[in-house]
Order: C-alpha cells, then sequence, then structure tokens
C-alpha cells in the first residue's frame, strides 16, 4: 500500500526563502530607508524575494510537466535501487537526494535516475516506489514521481 507522495524540495522551499528571508528583510530595509537612508537591506530582501519567487516557478513548471506526461505519457512502475543523496540542500532533517530506478520495458530492464526529492532519515530503499513517466515522443523527457510504502499491511 502506498502511503504518500515523497516531495522534491522546490515545492516547500521557496515558502522559507521567501517568506522567511525575503519579506522579513525588505520590511526591515523599508524601516532603514526611513530612519537613515539604507537601501541595503531592501536590496538583500528583494535578492531573496527573486530566489523565492523562482523556485516557485520550477515548482510550478515540474507540477505542469508531471501532469502532462501523466495525462499523455507513457507510464511504468519502478523498483527504486539506490539512494544518492546531494548534500547541497537540507531542510530540517530532511536530505535532498536522487533516486535511481529500475523498470521493465519491452526493451528489458532498464535504469533511470530521478529529479530531486526530499528524504527523511526513516527512508529505506524497500520503503519507497516509484512511477516513471515518459514522453511517447521523445524518450529522454522523463519525470520519476517517488512514494512511500506502508509496511504495516
Amino acid at each position: 500500500m502506498v502511503k504518500g507522495i515523497v516531495e522534491t524540495p522546490w515545492n516547500g522551499l521557496y515558502k522559507l526563502v521567501l517568506f522567511g528571508f525575503g519579506v522579513p528583510f525588505f520590511l526591515i530595509g523599508l524601516v532603514f530607508l526611513f530612519i537613515n537612508g539604507s537601501w541595503g537591506f531592501i536590496l538583500n530582501g528583494a535578492l531573496w524575494m527573486l530566489v523565492g519567487i523562482g523556485l516557485k516557478i520550477k515548482s510550478i513548471r515540474l507540477k505542469v510537466r508531471l501532469n502532462r506526461l501523466k495525462n499523455e505519457g507513457i507510464s511504468y512502475e519502478g523498483a527504486v535501487i539506490n539512494i544518492i543523496p546531494s548534500h547541497w540542500v537540507r531542510i530540517g532533517s530532511f536530505v535532498t537526494a536522487r533516486v535511481e530506478c529500475s523498470y521493465s520495458s519491452e526493451n528489458g530492464e532498464c535504469f533511470i535516475k530521478s529529479g530531486y526529492h526530499l528524504l527523511s532519515p526513516m527512508d529505506r530503499i524497500e520503503k519507497l516506489y516509484s512511477k516513471i513517466y515518459f514522453d511517447a515522443t521523445d524518450p529522454s523527457n522523463y519525470v520519476v514521481e517517488l512514494f512511500r510504502r506502508d509496511h504495516h499491511c
């Protein structure tokens, strides 16, 4: 039984960047601008806000691409065979990682790497399940959707 979808870092990270750094620095910058004419915090806040908006746009683009491939593409069920951690982004105890999946197609057993997902320290290979969606006209265009299994059933 599938327990839940594994999120990508782009889904939640934009909120932290935009509302945790961008907006507060911008508002502090407005106060400093009125007190002593300093633009430093406003520029810093604007930069963080641009990064947050960029992350949100990336999240929306990936979601639209996944939905398009779900509706129009070819799908395969995959088995996760390897977790490849990427320690460049950590959100709390979650680590950003890619997974290597295998799936069976008419060409035999195939292997593919996913995009980035947020995995908890409790995620293990045997607790993960994947669905791979390919573009019917361009096999190099694909998306891996990752799920957590519930082993209590």
